[in-house]
C-alpha cells in the first residue's frame, strides 16, 4: 500500500515535470515580438499605461498610433493644438466616437483646422468605452498630473454608456472613506475585454534585463499561472451563474446593447446618478465656462419599432432632462434634431455591420463634428 502511494506521488510529479518541460519548449521557440506585435516596446510606455489603467480601468490601445507615438501621454489624450493661457481651451471627452477623431484623417484634420483658424487650444481625450464615471476620474488626472484646465468641455455621452456603467464598471468602483469615487479598478484574470494582465506581464518580462533563458522560464511560469487563474474564474462564473449564463459577467457588446432594449428603473437611475455626479463635478470648476453634452442615436434607434432589434431606450432623453435650463450646460441632442426634421440622419451614415453604430469617416467629420463645432460659443 505504501509503495503504491509513493508510486502515485512520483508518477504525478513526473507528469507535471514533463508537462512543464513541454510548455517551456513551446515558449522557448515562440517569437513573442513577431507573433504578438501589440507588446510594449519601451518600459516608459508600459509603466505609463499600467499606472493609469489601474486608476481608470483602461486607457487607449497600445497598437494604435496617436499623435507622436513616442509620447506615452498619447495613451490618455492627444493635443490637437496646445493649450495656452489667454486662449479658449477646449477638452473633448467621451468614448470611441471621439477617439476616432484622432485616428481618422478627415476628422483629425477637421479638428486641427478649426483649432488653428480660431486660435483655440484643443485636446482630444476620447477613449473607447469611456462613460461618465471614467470621464470624471480622467478629468481629475488631466488636471492634477498634466495641468490641463479647459474653458470648455465637450462630453460625448454614448448610448452604450448605460450598459457600460451598469455592467462593466459598477463592481470595479473604489470609494474613499467619504464615499467619493477615486478609481475604477482594472481587470485581472477576468477574461473581460479590457483585461490586460497578460499583455503587461509579457511586456514586463521581455523588457527586463534577464538573459533569454531566464525570460523564457519566467514566461513559462506566467503562462501556467495565467491559465490557472483564468480557469478558476471560469469555474466561479459557472457556479454563480450556471452554464447558460456563464458569460454574463464578461459584458460582451451584445449584453451592453441589450440595456437599450430593456432596462430596469434601477439600472436607468444608476446611470443617471453617475452622469449627475460627473456634471456636478465639472460645474464646480471655476475655470470652466461651458459644458457641452453630445448624444447621437444608434442605427437601431432609427429602425421600425416592430423590429426585434429596435432600441426603445434612448440615452438622449436622460441627458436632456438633466441638461435642460442648467447654467453653463448645453445639450446637442442629435436624436431630437432628427425627429424635428432639423437634420437628417440617414442609416447610410453608419459603418456597415458595426454594432457600435460608428459613423463613416466622411459623416463623422463633416456632419457629426461639424455640427458640434458650430455650437461652441
Amino acid at each position: 500500500m505504501k509503495k503504491n502511494i509513493i508510486l502515485v506521488i512520483f508518477s504525478t510529479l513526473f507528469a507535471f515535470v514533463i508537462l512543464y518541460f513541454l510548455i517551456f519548449i513551446k515558449v522557448y521557440f515562440e517569437d513573442f515580438e513577431k507573433e504578438r506585435p501589440f507588446l510594449f516596446k519601451s518600459k516608459e510606455n508600459l509603466n505609463f499605461h499600467k499606472n493609469y489603467s489601474e486608476k481608470i480601468h483602461h486607457i487607449r490601445n497600445n497598437y494604435f498610433q496617436y499623435g507622436n507615438p513616442g509620447q506615452p501621454e498619447n495613451f490618455l489624450f492627444t493635443s490637437i493644438n496646445d493649450f495656452e493661457d489667454g486662449k479658449k481651451n477646449i477638452l473633448l471627452q467621451g468614448d470611441s466616437w471621439f477617439e476616432q477623431a484622432t485616428l481618422q484623417n478627415k476628422s483629425r484634420e477637421k479638428l486641427t483646422s478649426y483649432a488653428k483658424e480660431n486660435n483655440y487650444g484643443l485636446i482630444n481625450a476620447g477613449i473607447s468605452s469611456f462613460s461618465p464615471s471614467l470621464m470624471m476620474i480622467q478629468f481629475k488626472i488631466l488636471e492634477k498630473d498634466f495641468n490641463i484646465k479647459p474653458n470648455i468641455v465637450i462630453a460625448y455621452i454614448d448610448q452604450t454608456d448605460l450598459g457600460d456603467e451598469n455592467c462593466r464598471y459598477k463592481k470595479n468602483r473604489v470609494l474613499d472613506v467619504d464615499g467619493n469615487l477615486i478609481s475604477i479598478k482594472s481587470e485581472s484574470y477576468t477574461r473581460k475585454l479590457y483585461d490586460l494582465v497578460e499583455l503587461y506581464t509579457w511586456s514586463e518580462i521581455l523588457l527586463s534585463n534577464d538573459s533569454n533563458v531566464v525570460k523564457k522560464f519566467r514566461l513559462t511560469n506566467f503562462s501556467i499561472k495565467f491559465k490557472y487563474f483564468r480557469l478558476v474564474n471560469k469555474i466561479k462564473d459557472i457556479r454563480e451563474l450556471g452554464w447558460e449564463k456563464r458569460l454574463e459577467n464578461r459584458c460582451f457588446f451584445k449584453k451592453i446593447t441589450n440595456y437599450l432594449k430593456k432596462s430596469t428603473s434601477d439600472e436607468k437611475n444608476y446611470f443617471q446618478k453617475q452622469l449627475v455626479e460627473y456634471i456636478n463635478f465639472l460645474k464646480k470648476k471655476t475655470y470652466l465656462d461651458q459644458i457641452i453634452l453630445v448624444t447621437f442615436p444608434h442605427k437601431n434607434h432609427l429602425i421600425s419599432e416592430t423590429n426585434k432589434n429596435y432600441y426603445s431606450i434612448n440615452v438622449s432623453d436622460i441627458v436632456d432632462r438633466l441638461a435642460k435650463n442648467k447654467e453653463k450646460i448645453k445639450h446637442i441632442n442629435f436624436s431630437e434634431l432628427h425627429q424635428n426634421n432639423k437634420i437628417n440622419i440617414d442609416k447610410k451614415f453608419f459603418e456597415t455591420n458595426d454594432p457600435a453604430s460608428h459613423l463613416k469617416e466622411e459623416h463623422h467629420a463633416n456632419f457629426f463634428l461639424e455640427k458640434i463645432l458650430k455650437n461652441i460659443k
